[in-house]
């Protein structure tokens, strides 16, 4: 199993490593799959200024209001369905 940990300098830049997914991402939100379960990044102006998932690492730029693990529920997968449909049309 990959490690998981994640950095956070200032609430603005933050690096994830054990991601294994990216599932859904906006400005407000971002929801990650981890080695660890479910992680989801809620605040403004989020951006993901790398992602290499071969390597499972993720930096994030933003202001970071909230970090939650989250449980795999009907609302993650639906989520993960609604960014393939937005990306199709």
């Amino acid at each position: 199993m990959t490690e998981h940990s994640i950095s956070l300098a200032n609430r603005q830049n933050m690096e994830i490593s054990g991601v294994t997914n990216v599932i859904t991402f906006d400005e407000e939100e971002i929801l990650l799959n981890t080695t660890q379960g479910y992680l989801s990044i809620n605040g403004t102006e989020l951006h993901i200024n790398m992602l290499n998932l071969d390597q499972g690492q993720v930096a994030i730029q933003g202001i970071v209001d909230n970090l939650a693990y989250k449980n795999q529920g009907p609302d993650i997968k639906t989520r993960g369905k609604s960014i393939i449909n937005r990306l199709l049309k």
